[in-house]
């Protein structure tokens, strides 16, 4: 994989007019975001992601891609960003795609186990590398739970023969939900360590080490599949819904204090009326909840909610203009904000 300078491996999207960003060092932010749509084609019936850059005043259709995988009801292969990339597929089968271009890479198969369990994938700005964490089975399932599986991590583009290297780790633990947040080249997850208890740990991309931050507070400890986390203000929120998808609970570690813990945010958009139920998929610079619906129908739009003021905007993605996107059943969404466009050849 070839890659350009740091200083000039990232292009940034245009900045729109209406929604002003402060700005942050020598630069400014920019208030673009990348909404990933995955369907299936007619009569072929593949599944691919239809990848689009969208601002408040434009967007712009990027790339498809191919799915890893085909499961004909079933979006296990949700697609998880960093820095300019996506990781998309499970188990066995993942690639690294590069939504700016299309182009994508398969991953080399993990060595020696039983089956894949999760994957991490993130970026460590410090070395300038993409990595992938991988916890496989290697035993049965009658094996005490924590012992049953080995960590492999995979540096993408290190050298032409780039392969899963095994790594130690201290804390026996294994996941319990897909949701992760890589954030200053450190990745944030939730497990459960020997004690069974529900932890917010983390892995450090750089050293390739382990660390458990803290337990998650009694009233966390029924995570659904609409559990998030997201990076807030530079720190790692936990956010879940209710069924209806109006109102939702955010936990943001508390760091400060002696014991790291959790400050606990609620908010409700109910009296907003939307007909789709939403999800949080992140926040912005200045503290707005970024929501969308998890399905796309006739359109689609990403609102952005500023619990300070109560406020909402909202940023329509269309989506009608473009020839490659043939609307479909039932289509998955995901939304990543301020999304970077990478250069980087794949």
């Amino acid at each position: 994989m070839v890659t350009c300078s740091k200083k000039k491996k990232l292009k940034k999207c245009r900045k729109s007019n209406s929604d002003e960003i402060p700005q942050h060092g020598d630069y400014q932010e920019i208030a673009c975001e990348i909404v990933c749509f995955i369907g299936r084609t007619k009569p072929c019936k593949r599944q691919y992601c239809y990848f689009f850059s969208s601002s408040s005043s434009s967007t712009t259709f990027l790339s498809r891609v191919k799915c890893p995988r085909e499961d004909p009801e079933c979006f296990p292969c949700l697609p998880h960003y960093a820095n300019g990339l996506i990781r998309l597929g499970y188990g066995e089968k993942k690639h690294i795609c590069n939504p700016s271009t299309g182009k994508s890479i398969d991953l080399p198969k993990v060595k020696n186990i039983m089956s894949v369990s999760k994957s991490l994938f993130g970026y460590d700005p410090v070395n300038d590398e993409y990595k992938i964490l991988c916890m496989t089975k290697k035993s049965p399932d009658g094996i005490k739970p924590h012992s049953r599986y080995e960590y492999q991590v995979l540096t993408l583009g290190a050298d032409e023969q780039s392969s899963w290297r095994t790594i130690e780790c201290s804390i026996p633990h294994r996941y319990c939900c897909n949701a992760y947040v890589c954030i200053d080249g450190v990745v944030y997850f939730v497990a459960k360590t020997g004690a069974e208890y529900l932890c917010l740990m983390k892995f450090d991309l750089r050293y390739e080490k382990w660390d458990l931050l803290t337990r998650l507070s009694s009233d966390m400890s029924r995570l659904g599949e609409d559990c998030t986390l997201i990076n807030y203000e530079g720190k790692v929120a936990i956010t879940t819904a209710n069924t209806s998808g109006d109102t939702f609970n955010v936990w943001v570690i508390d760091q400060a204090a002696r014991e790291p813990g959790w400050l606990k945010k609620s908010f409700s958009i109910e009296s907003w009326k939307f007909l789709s139920k939403l999800s949080i998929y992140g926040s912005t610079h200045t503290g707005e909840f970024i929501l969308a619906p998890r399905y796309y129908s006739h359109d689609f739009s990403v609102l952005l909610y500023n619990p300070n003021t109560n406020g909402l905007r909202k940023i329509k993605v269309d989506v009608k203009g473009s020839d490659e996107f043939k609307h479909g059943r039932r289509m998955r969404t995901m939304v990543f904000w301020e999304y970077f466009q990478s250069i980087r050849l794949l």
